[in-house]
């Protein structure tokens, strides 16, 4: 099977892209190339699975056989690589259906790294029962990314705990550790730690605001910074609070720290369904109970969504849209809401679809996330866009061009039609 796969699909496309002259390839050229290697990099993966559960049969029955270490050998790889890769195996025998999948190239191997993180706590038993959900699993799969997928998958496990994930979330604080020390060639202050869900965003909240001060200001002592350097200065604010200037409004270590959740209402009253969406804005899941908590202790802003999945009005008067502003974006946007654009909307900015200097409000009627990119085309090529505020869909028109596109965003889509 593997040889007639390879004929008679693996080998063309390898061949097509080889005779490619890169210097003369245009942007779709381009994609299309890439979607090629993406098939092919399923292909190999798949054909790494087999290999690799080739590799456990004979390890069962001969000892000296030892499949990490012949996978990390022959793959020039670390034996952690290899060890995923065992657990790969795992995963797909658990949600076979997701195999299936890869070998045809309609999922990728992250999607199935996703079910595997996912799970990796689980019991056998639990891991079951998630598993019996292979098909809706394959389904959201093929027609996501990896990152809506973990997401997905991720409520789905959330639903095997009775318990909303309490207990869970208790092995984690008594987990929870920090520990410094000096790096002997650098001379700098080294740290790492590791916190549970519920104290971790407030942690990261806590930073993400005081960040996002330095930004908007432009410049710490006149010199721009990058993202890392920022989240350092501002965790020295908060703990040294030595910036009284730029840090005082966030710097108090006895503030509550200004953080959102955005959460279906459905959810929050009744617990994790089919349809559930409990967002962040970070990897931090939190459990249900403690979300309601938190929040009712003013620790965490909750955005709640209604049936539709849109987003009540939360406008403001200012020109910047704020960081709730931003979180309800994301709660309906996962990505830029130009059709078929992939960047993540945590690496977009909102753009006023109706421009501030010609009156336009800040609030969510007038507000999508658009890449840097697009954002450009919408101020300076042109481009003119418009927004249903009820349903979300965005239309887009570009010079020069009869072709009208509309998108509506993935989350509000599914959540109007579920």
């Amino acid at each position: 099977m593997s040889v007639v796969i390879c004929a008679k699909t693996v080998c063309p496309i390898v061949e097509k892209i080889d005779s490619l002259t890169v210097d003369h390839l245009t942007a779709e050229s381009v994609r299309h190339a890439l979607e090629g290697l993406a098939h092919v990099t399923s292909w190999v993966e798949s054909q790494k699975l087999v290999l690799t559960r080739r590799l456990q049969e004979l390890a069962s029955s001969s000892p000296s056989v030892i499949p990490t270490q012949v996978i990390a050998t022959a793959c020039g790889i670390t034996r952690s690589e290899a060890k995923r890769g065992v657990t790969r195996v795992s995963t797909l025998a658990l949600v076979p259906q997701l195999e299936t999948a890869l070998t045809a190239g309609h999922v990728s191997i992250a999607h199935v790294d996703a079910v595997t993180h996912a799970m990796s706590h689980l019991s056998d038993s639990e891991k079951q029962k998630v598993a019996t959900q292979g098909n809706w699993m394959n389904m959201v799969a093929s027609h996501t990314t990896p990152d809506n997928f973990a997401r997905a998958v991720r409520r789905a496990v959330q639903q095997v705990h009775s318990d909303s994930g309490l207990t869970q979330l208790e092995q984690q604080r008594r987990r929870t550790f920090l520990r410094h020390w000096v790096d002997r060639d650098s001379g700098m202050v080294c740290m790492r730690g590791e916190f549970d869900p519920e104290s971790g965003l407030q942690i990261v909240g806590r930073l993400q605001n005081a960040v996002d001060r330095l930004f908007h200001e432009g410049t710490v002592n006149g010199e721009s910074r990058s993202p890392d350097q920022l989240r350092a200065l501002s965790l020295c604010a908060l703990v040294i609070d030595t910036n009284t200037d730029s840090a005082a409004p966030i710097a108090s270590a006895y503030g509550r720290a200004d953080v959102s959740v955005i959460i279906d209402l459905k959810t929050l009253q009744s617990g994790v369904h089919k349809h559930s969406l409990v967002h962040t804005g970070t990897d931090i899941d939190v459990p249900i109970e403690t979300i309601r908590r938190i929040a009712c202790e003013a620790k965490i802003i909750p955005i709640v969504l209604g049936n539709d999945g849109v987003v009540l009005d939360v406008g403001r008067s200012s020109r910047l849209a704020t960081r709730h502003q931003r979180r309800a974006l994301e709660s309906m946007h996962t990505t830029c809401a130009i059709p078929q654009c992939h960047i993540p909307v945590s690496q977009c900015q909102p753009h006023h679809i109706a421009y501030w200097n010609l009156g336009g409000t800040t609030d969510m009627a007038n507000l999508v996330p658009l890449c840097n990119e697009h954002h450009r085309c919408a101020h300076e090529g042109g481009w003119k866009l418009s927004l249903n505020a009820t349903t979300r869909q965005l239309t887009v028109r570009e010079p020069g061009s009869a072709r009208v596109r509309t998108a509506i965003p993935e989350s509000v889509r599914v959540r109007s039609s579920g």
